[in-house]
């Protein structure tokens, strides 16, 4: 069978522009546009925002960006077939060098079931994702979402002393889909940074006697 060949995805060649004050944790990759990246980004507080761009500028430095990337994409057979194209792209190793693909997410683009070329679409996306050891995150409709502008929209910061109550306005907290989203990625995250620093620094967690 005859391996298809994919050009290299869009990429920054320098660091991801606009980038908040604090270095992001992971990046979040739109593979189209309008897949929800910018309110998922402004939803949490350490995640940052890449637009349609993997980062490629990967290192430790202050002018490098983190290795994690999740990608994202609306649940449309545009944006499916898209998010597709990029796992395969990551697979082929056409994505940055150092990527660490960390999950994906699909996000609702209707409060309506998906019809079933779109839910087997999807379920192609995130069969091939758990195959590249990512994780697989669905985000349903978010209706109140439809009235915001992302600096609008609640951060969710992590705080083990405290769990906010979902008051049911998203511009003081963010919705509880929202939130346990967010929980699993910064879980994942977490996970794959660890595995970076040990892959990096073999035998500092059992130094020799």
């Amino acid at each position: 069978m005859t391996t298809l060949s994919l050009p290299p995805v869009p990429m920054w060649h320098r660091a991801v522009p606009n980038r908040p004050e604090r270095p992001p944790l992971l990046w979040l990759v739109g593979v189209h546009g309008g897949a929800g990246v910018s309110s998922l980004a402004a939803s949490m507080s350490w995640a940052g925002d890449a637009g349609q761009r993997w980062p490629a500028r990967i290192g430790f430095g202050a002018d490098m960006d983190s290795p994690l990337a999740v990608l994202v994409a609306r649940t449309h057979m545009h944006g499916l077939n898209t998010l597709h194209r990029a796992l395969v792209s990551h697979e082929q190793q056409a994505t940055p060098a150092g990527s660490e693909l960390v999950g994906i997410i699909t996000v609702a683009d209707s409060a309506r079931p998906l019809p079933m070329p779109a839910e087997e679409r999807r379920h192609d996306a995130e069969n091939l994702a758990h195959e590249l050891g990512a994780q697989t995150w669905r985000l349903g409709w978010l209706e109140q979402w439809r009235a915001l502008e992302p600096h609008d929209m609640a951060a969710w910061i992590p705080d083990v002393n405290s769990s906010p109550l979902d008051d049911g306005d998203p511009t003081r907290t963010p919705p509880q889909p929202v939130r346990l989203l967010a929980e699993q990625i910064l879980t994942s995250a977490r996970t794959a940074g660890a595995r970076i620093t040990a892959r990096a620094h073999p035998g500092a967690q059992n130094p020799s006697p």
